[in-house]
């Protein structure tokens, strides 16, 4: 069920238990939906997972409710997103229902019940799974489909003036999705045309959208924003955006510029894959407390003294550190509405990111950086080749790290593309061996981050890392800061554009990881 219950706030049920959807999996109660570590509550939602033209967030989850009967939520659209108000159109009219989105390579399947969905997205779309998301009130199901009783009947109906009324019905569920989704289509493309390859649109009956030309014309801060970095037109930039804080002349990225750079870094990023705690700070140092010793029960005699063995605690503190990145683009290129430059600058700096944290967090050395994994991990396992690895030095690794930080869903591996190839080829690709399953994203079913900033293997190389990875914290400022120098390389046609992003990181507990090296 989705409807509107206020300006820009929707509700809908997003899973619903027990029955099948139209590809075959049923959801229950004991479906695994995420890891604990990151809420639902401000996971971003799209329309129809980004995958028809729109491709920005639409808005955000603000409420996540388990029931008896599934999950219910509550969304904050984004009203100044320049397709809200088709948008709002068509829930209103019943013609969409909500979907969820998880990362494909965790999803796990058994007979048909769905055990993991870790959920990464919410979409509203014509064409959801789980026919029951649609308006309880704009589509209805009659029938049992049972020998001698009335068939299944999928039923849409609209509304005219005070009168709900039958728009059409088929006995075929596929039948009635795809009539929705051309009802769908033919509204869409009638109020903002319809989506073509590449992403644009081409124009429907609804007026060209106005594009942002004259000087401090926009009150839309993600259009000012591009307007601004690819003219200079501080104008503009003013009316809707906030100076950085560094006073060096940049702006704050908006939130959807902000939000696509950073959620396409987590994606190429050891974030996506391996359990990190994250936190976010406007502060330049977090303190974290950590524990070095721990208490352990003992028996005594009756009436003997009470076993004293108290835990010893400490603090780490993060340092929040400035990484930056400058760029020089031609003149001809910021001026190109062409080229796309708003989504070659978000993966540009999302990968650039990406591979920043990806580096610090295995090898920083806490010295004007992050500190991370090759500087405060001291338990190791030596492999017993220096060029190889066998199935016993895995298995060695893991032994390396006490039981007690054996956690379901927080343990996970670090090593390089190669060194997991190599490893596939000892399963014989996909198999099991030594009772050890490798795929190309997990060892022994434990998630698998391959980057090429762990060492390959080699004479004295740490080419294996294991651990608990929420015993890593992650520290971000939630601001990026942007700025353009039109002067530096004037001489040469170019612009130079810099940007500076915020984090620190540290390990909180040395002996939660282990790595292993070749002799």
């Amino acid at each position: 069920m989705i409807k509107s219950i206020s300006d820009g706030r929707i509700k809908g049920r997003a899973i619903v238990y027990g029955g099948k959807d139209i590809t075959g999996d049923t959801f229950t109660k004991q479906t695994i939906l995420g890891d604990g570590k990151r809420p639902f509550i401000g996971m971003p939602v799209y329309y129809d997972h980004a995958l028809n033209g729109v491709k920005s967030s639409i808005g955000e989850v603000t409420a996540w409710t388990p029931t008896d009967a599934g999950i219910d939520v509550e969304i904050e659209l984004n009203r100044r997103h320049k397709y809200y108000k088709q948008i709002m159109e068509l829930i209103s009219s019943g013609a969409l229902g909500l979907s969820t989105g998880a990362v494909p390579h965790l999803v796990e399947r058994q007979d048909g019940i769905m055990k993991r969905w870790p959920v990464a997205e919410l979409s509203v779309t014509p064409t959801p799974a789980e026919p029951r998301t649609y308006a309880a009130v704009k589509m209805a199901m009659t029938g049992t489909g049972a020998p001698g009783a009335h068939p299944v009947v999928y039923t849409h109906f609209v509304t005219e003036g005070s009168n709900t009324v039958s728009e059409f019905a088929f006995t075929d569920e596929a039948s009635f999705t795809a009539r929705v989704e051309d009802l769908v289509d033919a509204r869409l493309e009638s109020m903002v045309g319809n989506p073509v390859k590449g992403g644009g649109v081409v124009a429907g009956k609804a007026p060209a959208i106005k594009k942002l030309t004259t000087l401090g014309n926009s009150n839309d801060d993600t259009q000012a924003f591009w307007h601004w970095l690819k003219t200079g037109d501080n104008i503009a930039a003013k009316a809707a955006m906030n100076e950085g804080t560094g006073a060096n002349g940049g702006f704050i990225a908006p939130a959807e510029p902000y939000t696509n750079i950073i959620g396409r870094r987590d994606e190429l990023s050891i974030l996506n894959v391996l359990p990190i705690m994250r936190f976010t700070t406007s502060y330049q140092r977090v303190d974290v407390p950590t524990q070095s010793q721990k208490s352990d029960f003992a028996f005594t005699a009756e009436a003997g003294a009470v076993n004293f063995d108290e835990p010893t605690f400490g603090q780490a503190a993060i340092q929040v550190y400035t990484a930056t990145l400058a760029m020089k683009i031609s003149n001809q290129l910021l001026r190109d509405e062409k080229a796309n430059l708003d989504q070659f600058l978000t993966e540009e700096i999302a990968r650039a990111a990406a591979r920043n944290i990806n580096e610090y967090i295995i090898k920083g050395s806490g010295s004007s950086q992050p500190y991370g994994l090759a500087t405060r991990v001291t338990q190791s396992a030596t492999f017993t080749s220096a060029s190889a690895i066998d199935f016993d030095d895995v298995f060695n690794v893991q032994g390396a790290v006490p039981s007690a930080y054996w956690e379901e869903g927080a343990n996970g591996w670090a090593l390089r593309g190669s060194t997991l190839s190599a490893l596939r080829g000892l399963t014989g690709n996909y198999t099991q061996a030594g009772n050890l399953a490798v795929t190309r994203n997990s060892i022994d079913e434990m998630p698998a981050h391959r980057t090429d900033f762990v060492d390959a293997t080699g004479t004295t190389k740490k080419s294996l890392w294991f651990g608990n990875w929420r015993y890593y914290m992650f520290v971000e400022n939630a601001q990026m800061e942007i700025s353009r120098n039109p002067w530096l390389y004037q001489a040469n046609g170019q612009t130079g554009i810099f940007v500076t992003m915020r984090w620190g990181g540290d390990v909180t507990q040395a002996e939660a990881f282990a790595y292993g090296v070749h002799p």
